[in-house]
């Protein structure tokens, strides 16, 4: 079947290519016209858009303020950056509006999920602003939710208001109450149809994205060196304050910051987008690292039983239940009794060549998206597998030679660093992620973190460190992943074919469309 549909983030797929992936096709065929709608909307709001601007950064009703074009929008997979200049008597300047994108952070299945995403956003960008000034992210002036309350930093707010506010932190500081932010409630009636951020705008003069020099530059050792102490110094910053459980940072009604949100990473947002049953509510947080191992992989059993293209075939299907078991059964082995119930460490847990910018020498000037950072078990922390250029489910035989050798080199910078550092805690991470690549727990913590490496990566080795093959086991450990575990592979095989054949689902898209 040659004809193709346009799915966003995925341009023109046709129907081999969509049966090819475990990702559900369906779902993700209403994005495009969900996005459309909002860039519509958004567009046809832009002089709105400009009132909230000139409103948030106290400037007159006659300042000049353009919102570019459609065409110059930046989408990336959860928000889109409207790029918006202002003009004044004293200022000419450049900001970026980052709506949330509400059709790719569960809004439809799970009410409340985008402004759970931007408080936790919100609530790094605030912590980090107090804890960890040596890291350059860029200045948030202020945001709004969908409830249409917005907030906005006290700099921009009158002089007598700011003294005020430093009164109030001295206060709740003196009598152990939570310490409000630097940002304030500021009511006005500008409503956007979505979640927004209005953020500096990163330009040329500062720096640029690292994945536009990456493949030029990547195999030079002193542009590596820079690259790698800048990363390790940001990790290292971001690690030295303990954090008391597994969870993310959030952004209060009353302006605080507190670690009370559920350990929000992207995966997950994703595949509750996708109707994937919770298993954590938005204020679960852990004491230990084993109760969030076992919801992970109760939320991966959920995506197994509930995605009706979870599995390629009955073979698939058995392998996949067997690894969600044995990842249950193997779990004490790389939990390290130490640190299981904390200190726990703040993680950027989605850290890529594009949202990192270097100046021309490859030093690290400035960090962009915050909106999943996570405190999590120190295990979790790992050489970023990207560095490499592959993703983590590709490093085997040559690929993990080759990895080898630049987590190596990562290590001893990240070692020199670290002992230049003063931390809260006494934990050696360098040791740490030594210890948990020796060990091989590295694998098992990147089965937590993605699903969808899971299999490959329990197959290349876990597996092998017991002298197994993970053919060999899959029959047997997939019995005890349910009861009546034999009706469980009938019903996702046919599941599978129920996605692929009947009437309203995968193919009968194609075929609509070829009728079209």
């Amino acid at each position: 079947m040659s004809i193709t549909v346009e799915i966003e983030d995925d341009g023109a797929v046709d129907y081999e290519r969509a049966i090819n992936q475990d990702a559900n096709i369906l779902e993700r065929l209403k994005y495009l016209p969900a996005r459309n709608e909002l860039y519509n909307s958004l567009w046809t709001k832009r002089k709105t858009i400009c009132s909230l601007i000139r409103h948030q950064l106290g400037l007159d009703h006659r300042d000049i303020c353009n919102v570019a074009s459609p065409r110059e929008w930046i989408q990336g997979s959860f928000n889109v950056c409207i790029p918006v200049e202002v003009q004044s008597h004293h200022l000419h300047q450049k900001y970026i509006l980052r709506c949330c994108l509400p059709h790719k952070l569960a809004e439809t299945s799970y009410p409340g999920t985008m402004d759970e995403k931007l408080r936790c956003e919100v609530g790094a960008y605030a912590w980090m602003q107090e804890s960890c000034p040596d890291i350059r992210v860029p200045y948030l002036f202020g945001f709004g939710f969908s409830d249409d309350t917005h907030f906005t930093h006290e700099e921009y707010r009158p002089w007598y208001f700011r003294l005020a506010r430093t009164v109030q932190r001295c206060l709740c500081a003196l009598l152990r109450f939570p310490v409000p932010s630097r940002y304030t409630t500021n009511s006005m009636t500008h409503c956007l149809p979505t979640a927004y951020m209005l953020l500096e705008h990163i330009g040329p003069d500062t720096g640029q994205m690292l994945s536009i020099t990456w493949d030029k530059r990547r195999s030079e050792p002193q542009y590596r060196e820079r690259l790698f102490r800048g990363l390790a110094r940001v990790i290292l910053s971001l690690a030295r304050i303990p954090q008391p459980r597994i969870g993310s940072l959030r952004f209060n009604n009353n302006c605080s910051v507190t670690l009370t949100n559920r350990p929000l990473a992207h995966q997950m947002v994703m595949l509750e987008n996708e109707g994937i049953p919770r298993t954590m509510g938005t204020t679960d947080t852990y004491p230990s690292a084993e109760l969030y191992v076992t919801d992970m992989l109760t939320f991966y059993d959920n995506c197994l039983l509930s995605n009706p293209n979870a599995v390629f075939d009955d073979e698939d299907c058995r392998e996949k239940m067997a690894v969600k078991t044995l990842l249950r059964a193997l779990s004490h082995r790389f939990i390290r009794r130490e640190t299981r119930n904390g200190p726990f460490i703040l993680q950027l847990t989605d850290l890529h060549a594009s949202n990192v910018f270097v100046d021309d020498e490859w030093n690290l000037v400035c960090l962009v998206d915050l909106e999943w950072i996570c405190a999590l078990p120190s295990e979790m922390l790992a050489v970023p597998c990207w560095l490499t250029g592959h993703g983590v489910d590709e490093l085997e035989g040559e690929l993990l030679e080759e990895f080898e050798e630049m987590r190596l080199e990562f290590m001893r910078f990240f070692e020199e660093e670290e002992q230049e550092l003063v931390s809260r805690h006494s934990l050696s991470l360098a040791n740490i992620m030594d210890e948990t690549w020796t060990s091989k727990g590295v694998w098992f913590w990147h089965c937590i973190k993605s699903l969808h490496a899971m299999t490959s990566l329990a197959r290349a080795h876990i597996c092998p460190q017991f002298s197994t093959r993970l053919t060999s086991v899959a029959e047997i450990l997939s019995k005890f992943w349910c009861v009546d575990s034999h009706r469980m592979v009938e019903k996702k095989v046919t599941d599978l074919q129920r996605y692929e054949e009947d009437e309203g689902d995968l193919r009968h898209c194609f075929d609509r469309d070829n009728a079209n």
